[in-house]
């Protein structure tokens, strides 16, 4: 389906608020969300923003005041973007001592109201923050997401997204998972529980998530989700929420799920790859696809392509986003090493699917399951911009198993060698800008030193040789 509005540029709060004000007195949008306020009886609403780690940070709102904070705005602490998983608050953000840990005022995107199933007479609504005098916080991934989105806009393109996960599954409250083996597609773990499976997928799509695919996957316990392409934003607010609209129905089942990357050394890792295409916006056709191409590629592709590849060091720290992460990118265990492409290859970081006609996509399989969306979609579009402003000439495709060329460089295998080479990528950063870089390092650097803290083994092999009891306190649950 072809989305032809314009995506919604970053407004100043007094801009938002006035839509927001101009909506309560007659635009459909609102008059839609009234009438489903009435037909579900909600009696709260989740005013919902994600942190870097992109774990859902909300107030719960009575219906009663609901109106009053779509016109003025709600407060929330405006450091809470810089908080790690477990919300310790890292210095030198500039979110935090800086500004004397003041709050944002966050304004509601009215085009993200959802009904939640899951959660009697809820309903949530996604917000933005703003400073109080009017500025982004331009370290937010979702507004950084819309500024790209709408420079590809500008270019001609609307871009489209399809998402898939891998978690595991536990018993609640204990390190057991909920069914055994290594199952991949076996139809027995697809169905392990029919009555919680069904019953999660029944409610997520009552609240219009678009599912494609459920099976279980390679460890144990294990499951993957995928969800049918949407274009722009609606995609990627799709994927946040489903990650954690999954966590809260599996404990309503007596269930854990856990997007941790690596819960167990022994087992397979949990990714979460990103689909990408851009749609030429007048045509409606796939810019991906060149029909008098031996390969059926464009050269929009290639040069979307070669920034991806050239950028894919640095935004590993976006694609990997925890310590726990880089015990994944290990050869043989079925994770990508590299910054390589090719056609239908899985040693591959990238991966050009064998679709063609409107189909044709680019599959970015370097996320782990941890990995923010927001963040996922950002790094791929940003550097392949890039590529596409700087006509990057793309690499040859590996036709071979890239796992067992020990000639090619493998990408960052550390928190801090991704640091290193997000600092190294100057045209990168300059991308993303100096107030997200600021939060990026300050937030990564913290990341570490927690990490030395509390891992006596952290940096040597024995660390990456076992998955430490701090690890799974720290990651398992919450993320």
């Amino acid at each position: 389906m072809l989305y032809q509005a314009d995506p919604e540029a970053v407004l100043t709060p007094k801009e938002a608020i006035a839509n927001a004000r101009k909506s309560v007195h007659g635009n459909n949008l609102l008059l839609d969300i009234n009438q489903k306020i009435k037909e579900y009886d909600i009696k709260y609403v989740r005013f919902e923003q994600y942190d870097l780690y992109g774990i859902p940070r909300s107030k719960n709102v009575p219906i009663s005041y609901f109106t009053h904070y779509l016109e003025h705005g709600l407060n929330f602490y405006g450091g809470i973007l810089t908080c790690d998983v477990q919300t310790r608050c890292a210095p030198g953000t500039g979110y935090g001592e800086e500004v004397t840990y003041g709050d944002a005022r966050t304004i509601p995107d009215l085009t993200t109201f959802m009904v939640l199933p899951w959660v009697p007479n809820t309903a949530r609504i996604i917000v933005d923050p703003h400073w109080y005098d009017g500025r982004p916080l331009l370290a937010t991934p979702r507004i950084l997401l819309k500024k790209v989105l709408r420079k590809f806009y500008d270019l001609g393109y609307i871009v489209r997204f399809g998402f898939e996960f891998e978690f595991y599954l536990f018993k609640e409250g204990t390190l057991e998972p909920a069914y055994g083996s290594q199952p991949i597609f076996l139809t027995l773990y697809n169905n392990f529980n029919v009555e919680y499976l069904y019953g999660m997928m029944d409610t997520l799509q009552e609240a219009g998530f678009r599912i494609i695919t459920q099976n279980s996957e390679q460890g144990p316990g294990q499951q993957e989700i995928n969800l049918d392409c949407r274009d722009g934003l609606a995609a990627v607010d799709e994927a946040q929420c489903f990650k954690y609209a999954v966590k809260e129905i599996s404990r309503q089942y007596g269930y854990t799920a856990s997007f941790m990357t690596k819960p167990w050394i022994d087992r397979c890792a949990s990714g979460a790859h990103i689909h990408v295409s851009l749609i030429d916006r007048k045509t409606g056709e796939n810019a991906f696809l060149d029909p008098q191409d031996p390969d059926g590629l464009s050269s929009v592709l290639r040069n979307f392509l070669a920034g991806v590849i050239r950028h894919a060091p640095a935004n590993t720290v976006f694609t990997a986003p925890t310590v726990n992460c880089y015990k994944r990118y290990r050869p043989g265990v079925c994770a990508p090493t590299t910054a390589t492409w090719g056609f239908e290859n899985r040693s591959v970081g990238f991966r050009v699917k064998g679709t063609r006609g409107q189909s044709t996509h680019l599959e970015n399989r370097l996320g782990c399951a941890a990995t923010n969306p927001y963040l996922s979609a950002l790094s791929t579009l940003q550097s392949g911009l890039l590529g596409l402003e700087e006509k990057l000439a793309c690499p040859e495709p590996a036709l071979h198993d890239v796992w067992a060329d020990p000639s090619i460089p493998l990408l960052p295998d550390s928190l801090e060698t991704a640091l290193q080479a997000f600092e190294a990528d100057e045209k990168l950063k300059a991308a993303y800008g100096p107030e997200f870089v600021q939060v990026v390092r300050a937030m990564k650097n913290w990341d570490i030193k927690i990490a030395k803290e509390n891992c006596p083994a952290y940096g040597t092999a024995d660390f990456k040789s076992a998955i430490s009891a701090w690890e799974l306190a720290e990651f398992l649950e919450i993320l």
